[in-house]
């Protein structure tokens, strides 16, 4: 189902329950909001229902970003004193449902993310080949020398977490490499352990799509290139409905007038 038959399909119900116009931008919008309360109200029942991962799931997105060993080597992607993300993935990479990384390895968020299934990184063996005092390699070190470690798992914990086991000396609860943690701070994505020495990170995440993307059917269903943040059709129905139910309850004297 495609916008336009979206907007057919809201002027049918609401005409059937005798409600007042709608102009086109003022659909839209109750689609937004109808497409927000969706993805949240699936979100909560994720894990545990199959209905709910099957309607979210062309929301769901793995995106990765990574430095190369050539990129190390050459000293092009280098923060301060070590290679990082931000030299590779910098604000001009930014979209609005992919972002980029700020002070080395903080990813700042894109303005369509709203939640991370899961998070992984993979470290490489900096100590041993970048020279603290201005992030290049030391002297003859090749691609051979650096080691890639395998990517883990990293767990969230809250922004209060995040400060109070930073700069704690409880081995059980400081972070390191292979025990990192992530957070959101400022709207970004931080990772705790290991930090300057982060090589590859792949997160997997629930984007919210807008009315365009969410109410698109020009690939959607092709085995070759599948629509990306749409629904499908039964789902898209379920979006209609919700947002007509708010559409219905709206003050008729905030409605804009038919045009002659």
């Amino acid at each position: 189902m495609n916008l336009a038959e979206a907007h057919e399909y809201i002027d049918i119900l609401l005409d059937k329950a005798d409600q007042p116009y709608f102009i086109e931008e003022e659909k839209n919008k109750f689609l937004n909001l109808a497409i927000s309360d969706f993805i949240n109200m699936h979100y909560q029942k994720l894990t545990a229902d199959e209905d709910s991962r099957r309607a979210l799931a062309g929301c769901i997105d793995w995106q990765d970003f990574s430095i190369s060993k050539a990129k190390i080597i050459d000293g092009t992607a280098i923060y301060g004193s070590y290679p990082a993300l931000s030299g590779v993935y910098g604000d001009t990479t930014a979209t609005d449902t992919r972002g980029y990384f700020a002070y080395g390895n903080h990813y700042v968020l894109p303005k369509q993310h709203l939640y991370v299934l899961s998070l992984g990184v993979s470290h490489y063996n900096k100590d041993e080949v970048i020279d603290p005092s201005d992030g290049t390699v030391y002297s003859g070190v090749t691609e051979d020398d650096i080691i890639f470690s395998p990517t883990i798992s990293v767990k969230n914990k809250s922004t209060r977490e995040y400060y109070e086991h930073a700069y704690t000396e409880d081995p059980f609860n400081k972070p390191s490499e292979d025990a990192p943690y992530w957070s959101y701070i400022e709207n970004r994505i931080v990772i705790g352990g290991g930090g300057s020495s982060i090589r590859y990170i792949n997160m997997q995440v629930i984007t919210l799509p807008t009315v365009e993307q969410a109410f698109s059917e020009s690939t959607y269903g092709s085995s070759t290139s599948p629509a990306s943040l749409t629904f499908a059709e039964h789902y898209q129905k379920q979006i209609i409905q919700m947002a007509v139910k708010r559409m219905t309850q709206t003050d008729v004297g905030l409605m804009t007038p038919p045009s002659n």
